[in-house]
């Protein structure tokens, strides 16, 4: 017979499982259909020549700021690692009240290199085919070596004679990131039923293999009332608990016995000289 207790666990486990299949099956699915949902158009604007816009930090860890952008291609025909359709071109960022903060606040790139181990502003552009090329950043604070001076909740205007875009890319992010959060929330219960259910399947074939009818010892006979092989039965019957020991009589050879009337007439043995008893001189 097998081991109940661990075909039972076994079977819990396969059905946690199978239950958290399908729940990683729908998280999945919802994660996926978020992160198709995210498009970077949603987050540019443009073309325009003048923006306005409110930095915020909701996780505290700096912000990806804005890209500023402009129709173009990446490339560079002159050598110099420069974009050579962002040449020349300037923009400027002011606070609110009209103070003119380009210099703390951005930063002029416009760097072209076909070498993946140096910097180039298509490395952060969401679509490198869309006809338009980034040159420029924003109080993209969450960079700590470019050292970008912006303020949480403060307004700044960014401005050019160019027709530019402007890409939110701190928003972006954010949008992607919870919809990946999703994806990876649905593998995470995806391998933990994966592991239940090794392990239900592993209790289930313990419980077949250490199950059985147990052996009888050499020896002995399991049926109530049978003397062990062997084995002498006891003399007399086992006393019962609160009863008084009765004592066996005893009998002594030839007690009882009246020597008047044993006949004392001798025997006479054929061909022997003599009798028994001899007669008395």
């Amino acid at each position: 017979m097998a081991n109940k207790s661990l075909l039972i666990a076994g079977v819990v486990c396969i059905l946690l499982a199978l239950a958290s299949f399908g729940i990683a099956w729908s998280e999945s699915a919802e994660g996926i259909e978020d992160i198709s949902s995210v498009s970077y158009m949603d987050y540019m604007e443009g073309p325009g020549t003048s923006f306005t816009y409110t930095l915020v930090d909701e996780d505290g860890q700096g912000s990806s700021g804005w890209y500023v952008m402009m129709e173009g291609e990446y490339k560079d025909d002159d050598g110099n690692g420069y974009t050579d359709d962002c040449e020349n071109i300037n923009f400027n960022v002011a606070e609110v009240r009209g103070d003119d903060v380009t210099d703390a606040s951005s930063v002029l790139t416009c760097l072209y290199s076909e070498d993946e181990f140096e910097f180039s502003d298509k490395d952060y552009d969401p679509d490198i085919w869309d006809n338009k090329i980034i040159f420029g950043y924003v109080c993209a604070t969450v960079d700590k070596e470019t050292g970008y001076d912006c303020e949480v909740g403060q307004k700044y205007t960014i401005t050019s004679e160019t027709q530019l875009y402007i890409f939110d890319s701190d928003s972006y992010n954010i949008a992607f990131g919870e919809s990946a959060l999703g994806i990876l929330g649905g593998l995470g219960i995806g391998a933990a039923g994966t592991c239940c259910c090794g392990l239900g399947g592993i209790l289930l074939l313990v419980g077949l293999l250490t199950g059985g009818k147990p052996t009888p010892m050499v020896g002995y006979v399991p049926q109530q009332g049978m003397q062990q092989m062997g084995q002498m039965p006891q003399q007399g019957m086992p006393q019962q608990m609160g009863q008084m020991p009765v004592q066996q009589p005893q009998y002594t050879v030839g007690a009882g016995i009246d020597s008047s009337s044993v006949a004392d007439t001798p025997v006479s043995l054929e061909g022997s000289p003599s009798s028994v008893w001899d007669s008395n001189p």
